[in-house]
């Protein structure tokens, strides 16, 4: 039943995204935290936009030097705090070693590099909670 409704989110998540090439941001990132150090691909593409903020859905695929692989797959709402800097929420299915999906609910905040430093680095981190696990990352990626 968790593998359907896991399946179930990730589809209907997907299937309503606004998806063009110009809206589809991936990112890879360096992330350190409580599960490790590791590296995180992520994409996530705007879904619709309320008068303040931006709700995306976003999927990530993480990988830990101490070999162990995670993915996520979410809603998050965006809410802009000053010039650069995002703080938001997420929520959706969480696969720890991709056996099986928990729920997730995450807090970010990530601050966009590129008005300081010309390239098109951010710095972010999150606290989340996964099927009764806390756990808490940074992270310093690159968006394409």
């Amino acid at each position: 039943m968790r593998k359907l409704f896991g399946a179930l989110v990730v589809v209907l998540g997907l299937a309503s995204a606004q998806f063009s090439v110009e809206n589809l941001k991936p990112s890879l990132a360096l992330v350190g935290g409580t599960q490790g150090l590791g590296a995180e691909l992520s994409w996530h593409c705007l879904l619709f936009q309320p008068p303040v903020g931006e709700v995306r859905p976003a999927l990530d695929v993480a990988y830990t030097v101490s070999g162990s692989w995670n993915g996520a797959f979410l809603f998050r709402y965006l809410y802009p705090l000053a010039e650069g800097l995002k703080a938001g929420v997420g929520l959706g299915a969480v696969f720890p070693g991709f056996s099986g999906a928990q729920f997730y609910f995450r807090a970010d905040a990530e601050y966009d590099l590129k008005a300081a430093l010309g390239v098109p680095l951010f710095l972010g981190g999150d606290v989340g909670l996964a099927g009764g696990t806390l756990a808490a990352q940074m992270k310093l990626g690159y968006r394409f």
